[in-house]
């Protein structure tokens, strides 16, 4: 195998590791609360602390990516990772599960930001699409695999079993680190191309960035309260069996991933506005299903939706806004995404303990037909923009 797909290979097995512990930890989380006499309300401070190390991590990579090289980042990002999931099943109580989850955050921080950072630079977009696949092709293994140990040996043994995975995953990159696969992408080579500003169209009111940053702390907050919460819903509200209740979260990761591989497909036929619209129908589609009945094929359509979504959003932010205001949008919108799934996690817990767990698909509907509204406010504004420049 050439040293190129060596690396590529590598970086595509990052992603799945980085998708794993989000997808294990909303099914291994009711046996977690019962094991440790903890209420909904306490995973608010898990996810929280997540949130907040992910967030500063991610702030600050361009300094860890000019002490250690994008490659290193990568790598001591998966093992922080490993050590979080490995300390996390030997947690004894709330203390050290916020431990491991601080360590869990720093990883996932590094690789996410590290890996998005190096395939920016020097891969294509068909790739970078692709790679949120495997984002989602993890987080749908691993809520399978937490939710078949939770019956068979409980979900200590669940995370060791993902740790082993993880593991596999560290090795295979650190020998194409060991191996010097990685020299051919040094960064001294400056391969970056400038973006072509001419006769481009941008917003330049402060409000718009504003606004756009807000529709993504939103949608990926709510992202991750499907991923967290539906298992819980299945179980404790709807009376189904562990084993079943594992498999919405999986069933929606994977239609994640789905939505991403086809959205790489059809994005250079359809325009970005209109592949988010259709995900927010599909989505509120698959959400109303789930409101009225236990049909794991709302699920599907949710996780279809929502795929592209967010990749489509990340993309748009470079049409909308000048190429010096993207640079930094983009590292706010990223930090809001770490801070939008504490806030959602925090919202849902008060929610679903004070009125019921069935509130989750219901409130979802509110905040993605916020979504599709505010999203349609800067897209009105793009096009007024349009038609000045046409007078």
């Amino acid at each position: 195998m050439k040293k190129s797909m060596m690396v590529l290979a590598a970086v595509y097995a990052s992603f799945i590791a980085l998708g794993m512990p989000d997808g294990a930890f909303g099914v291994a989380w009711p046996s977690i609360r019962y094991e440790m006499y903890l209420g909904h309300g306490q995973a608010f401070f898990l996810v929280l602390t997540h949130s907040v190390f992910f967030s500063i991590t991610c702030s600050q990579m361009g300094r860890l990516a000019t002490w250690f090289k994008l490659p290193n980042v990568n790598m001591l990002g998966l093992m922080f990772i490993m050590l979080g999931i490995g300390t996390f099943a030997l947690s004894p109580n709330l203390y050290f599960l916020l431990i491991s989850t601080m360590v869990m955050g720093v990883g996932m921080g590094m690789v996410d930001s590290g890996l998005n950072a190096f395939a920016a630079k020097h891969f294509s977009v068909w790739h970078m699409n692709w790679l949120h696949c495997f984002w989602g092709l993890g987080g749908a293994i691993s809520p399978i695999i937490m939710s078949q140990m939770v019956l068979l040996a409980g979900w200590r043994r669940g995370y060791v079993s993902v740790l082993a995975v993880q593991a596999i995953i560290g090795v295979f990159v650190l020998i194409t680190l060991l191996k010097g696969f990685w020299v051919m992408y040094s960064d001294d080579k400056n391969e970056e191309i400038s973006a072509v500003a001419e006769n481009k169209i941008y917003l330049e009111k402060k409000r718009y960035p504003i606004i756009q940053i807000i529709i993504i702390l939103i949608y990926v907050g709510f992202e991750y309260a499907i991923t967290f919460w539906t298992t819980s819903v299945m179980f404790e509200a709807r009376g189904l069996g562990i084993e079943i209740a594992g498999l919405y979260p999986a069933v929606y990761l994977g239609a994640i991933t789905g939505g991403r591989f086809v959205m790489g497909y059809v994005s250079n036929k359809f325009s970005n506005i209109s592949i988010i619209r259709f995900g927010v129908l599909l989505s509120v589609i698959g959400l109303i299903i789930l409101t009225v009945s236990n049909n794991i094929i709302g699920m599907a359509f949710i996780g279809f939706g929502f795929g592209p979504i967010f990749p489509c959003l990340m993309h748009e932010t470079s049409n909308r806004f000048s190429p010096d205001a993207t640079t930094k949008l983009v590292g706010y919108q990223v930090a809001a995404a770490g801070i939008g799934v504490g806030a959602s996690t925090f919202g849902m817990a008060r929610l679903l303990e004070g009125v019921s767990l069935n509130a989750l698909f219901p409130a979802v509907i509110v905040a993605m037909v916020l979504v599709f509204l505010l999203n349609e406010v800067i897209e009105a504004a793009m096009k007024k923009k349009r038609l000045k420049l046409t007078l």
